[in-house]
């Protein structure tokens, strides 16, 4: 599980801060500046400037400060909201203390933050706990600039409120792999796969046990290592924890096609394809192991973890189960967002800056920007490459499928709730059959769905009352 501690635990702000916020980190590190200079911004009427005599400051409660700091560039959305009059002053927390801080903010109102990011306990759990007001008062999902995101944000809603206005989507994870290693072995390329439609389970497992099968002597293969589990899970269709309303979530422990994907991972274990206890910083460590497929964030395999002169990757989306019948392809998604603390009265300027970030990931201008600077930032990708990864961040191409059992409680979502060192109760239900827990056991299906779904019934009966009790306020 140490792979999926690293990555939940440190990819996530460092993917939000850094690909997103374009700033430092949680130690105030920055990176290095882009090669290509950012597109001018030019005014628009989209967006009202902040009125004069109105509170054009946000607080900002963060591990990363959206100002840019050393050599890191300013955003366009940043660079958009001081155009309309707006500031951001940053509230510096940690990782360990950022949740604590802003509830004892919301407690007392002091040094009350205006924003704060978007993680996914953020809801419900923590609009039931009162950390966050409704964005109704300052979006209107109905207009050509949020209504791309409505059904997403309606995911997001209590009541018909909603807390979650998405600014971008991306993939969680991909299937990262080198294409020599692919080309001497006579394997077909996953790519090549993809595009003519027969990348799925089977094709992959075949990959893998082939790529295993041949090795040579003392030679010691793997098929896969990385961040996998729940995304390979869900391209059944199916997670964990259901809801239809956001009122009352119900568990889905004795889903067949759970079952199902998961006995297939306990099948990789046994196989000896999976190489775990081991995290690996870039696809390329991986592949020094002998490793056919990396499976991480996009952070892992870009920039300074990317591809050298010389090297020739590969990147796929998930591979597909060929009992899943719906007319678009799963993206297991994650969502750039900001959340509107409550308390915070700043509403022209919040209203801002929400519109502010939302123009910068929808205006053709700025997005072809980031396009090239990509490509030059990254010299060893391809156009096509980059493409795919926003064909698979888009919903009109794919399902956007959310696990709703992370933002249940902290137990069931939070890595460092104590649940397991670095691990939630969530991703250890993923990951039951593939990686061994911290005393070493490994379970079968039938096993770990005995073991945690009582657990998982005991945090969603507390937490359906919870919400019960918010909405009679």
């Amino acid at each position: 599980m140490k792979n999926i501690k690293r990555f939940l635990a440190g990819a996530l702000a460092v993917v939000t801060a850094l690909a997103f916020a374009g700033c430092g980190s949680d130690e105030g590190d920055s990176k290095e500046s882009s090669k290509k200079d950012v597109v001018d911004v030019a005014t628009t009427d989209d967006i009202k400037s902040i009125p004069e005599g109105a509170e054009n400051t946000l607080l900002w409660m963060a591990i990363y400060d959206l100002n840019p700091s050393g050599n890191a560039e300013k955003t366009v959305g940043l660079s958009l909201f001081e155009q309309k009059g707006g500031k951001i002053k940053w509230q510096r927390v940690t990782s360990s203390n950022q949740f604590t801080k802003l509830g004892a903010a919301v407690t007392s109102g002091k040094n009350l933050p205006d924003l704060f990011p978007y993680s996914a306990l953020a809801f419900p759990c923590q609009v039931i706990q009162g950390f966050y007001q409704s964005l109704d008062e300052i979006i209107d999902f109905n207009t050509p600039m949020w209504e791309a995101v409505k059904e997403t944000a309606d995911q997001y809603s209590l009541n018909g409120k909603h807390y979650v206005a998405p600014i971008e989507y991306y993939p969680s994870s991909y299937i990262f792999y080198d294409k020599k290693v692919m080309t001497e072995n006579g394997f077909e390329d996953p790519r090549t796969l993809y595009d003519e439609g027969k990348w799925d389970y089977d094709a992959m497992d075949d990959l893998m046990s082939s790529y295993v099968n041949s090795a040579n002597g003392d030679e010691k293969r793997y098929g896969i290592t990385g961040y996998y589990a729940p995304q390979y899970v869900q391209q059944t269709g199916e997670t964990i924890v259901t809801t239809d309303d956001n009122a009352t979530y119900k568990s889905n422990m004795d889903s067949p096609k759970i079952a199902a994907a998961e006995e297939r991972l306990a099948d990789w274990r046994k196989q000896e394809y999976v190489l775990s206890g081991t995290f690996f910083n870039s696809a390329a460590d991986a592949f020094n192991q002998n490793v056919l497929f990396y499976a991480m964030g996009d952070w892992a395999a870009t920039g300074t973890g990317g591809p050298k002169d010389g090297d020739e990757w590969g990147i796929v989306p998930f591979p597909a189960d060929p009992s899943y019948e719906g007319e678009k392809p799963i993206t297991t998604a994650s969502i750039n967002s900001f959340m509107w603390v409550k308390g915070s009265e700043k509403k022209d300027a919040a209203r801002a800056f929400f519109e502010c970030y939302r123009v910068a990931q929808t205006d053709s201008e700025y997005l072809q920007n980031a396009k090239d600077k990509w490509l030059e930032d990254n010299p060893n990708w391809s156009a096509e490459d980059y493409e795919l990864m926003k064909e698979v961040s888009n919903p009109e191409n794919v399902v956007m499928l959310f696990e709703p059992a992370y933002g249940v409680s902290a137990l069931m979502g939070d890595d460092n709730s104590g649940f397991e060192a670095g691990v939630s109760l969530t991703n250890r239900i993923y990951a039951s059959t593939s990686e061994a827990d911290q005393q070493g056991n490994l379970y079968t299906w039938t096993q770990a769905r005995e073991k945690f779904s009582p657990l998982v019934d005991s945090e969603l009966e507390k937490a359906n009352a919870q919400i019960k009790k918010f909405l009679e306020k």
